[in-house]
């Protein structure tokens, strides 16, 4: 490991104590290198966790983190689809399409299950997250009104611009990496699981 990657690993370590971070624990920085960036990708860094997606010994994308005060001085590696560094491993991540993610055969076109999705607040699935299983008529108090950005989805989805499904109303049949110039980003304060009918939208 090169002395300005250390530098960078250490930055981030200390960075987590730091009064901008206690400030603003949510914030995200840069993600720091490491060989795992040989067989990972989409990696950001958010609430001082690493996340990425990276290969397994099968080649399949698996989501994993890891907490990047405990790498320290160490390079940080993918281990079968999982992040490493030094002692210290990773965890897989619940994320859509991810094999070993908790999402399986559910998958649209798989055989069906119960509809469930994962929002952002930042386009390409990123920054503040959380999973949804059922329909969601209000917004509000989740702290993700008017705050989506990107989803991924199992299954198709109404989404809808007022609480209790009024308002503009879409259904949305596969992930969404950027609502941007969709009309609904940011603008989202309802959605449910769609259980047959509609198009891809």
């Amino acid at each position: 490991m090169s002395i300005l990657e250390l530098a960078a690993v250490a930055a981030f370590a200390l960075s987590a104590q730091d009064p901008a971070y206690a400030q603003d624990p949510g914030a995200q920085r840069a993600a720091p290198r490491g060989s795992y960036r040989d067989s990972c990708q989409e990696e950001y860094v958010n609430r001082g966790r690493l996340y990425a997606d990276c290969r397994d010994r099968q080649g399949r994308l698996r989501g994993t983190s890891i907490e990047l005060t405990q790498c320290g001085p160490y390079n940080i590696a993918n281990d079968d689809g999982r992040l490493v560094c030094g002692p210290h491993r990773g965890t897989y991540e619940d994320r859509p399409g991810r094999p070993g993610g908790g999402w399986g055969d559910d998958r649209p076109g798989a055989g069906g299950g119960r509809g469930s999705a994962v929002i952002y607040t930042d386009a390409n699935y990123r920054g503040a997250s959380q999973r949804i299983d059922g329909e969601v008529p209000n917004l509000a108090n989740t702290g993700f009104n008017d705050r989506i950005s990107s989803m991924q989805l199992r299954g198709r989805w109404e989404v809808c611009t007022d609480a209790y499904f009024r308002g503009t109303c879409r259904i949305i049949d596969g992930d969404v990496r950027n609502l941007g110039n969709t009309g609904l980003n940011d603008r989202i304060s309802s959605l449910r699981p769609v259980r047959g009918g509609g198009g891809r939208w």
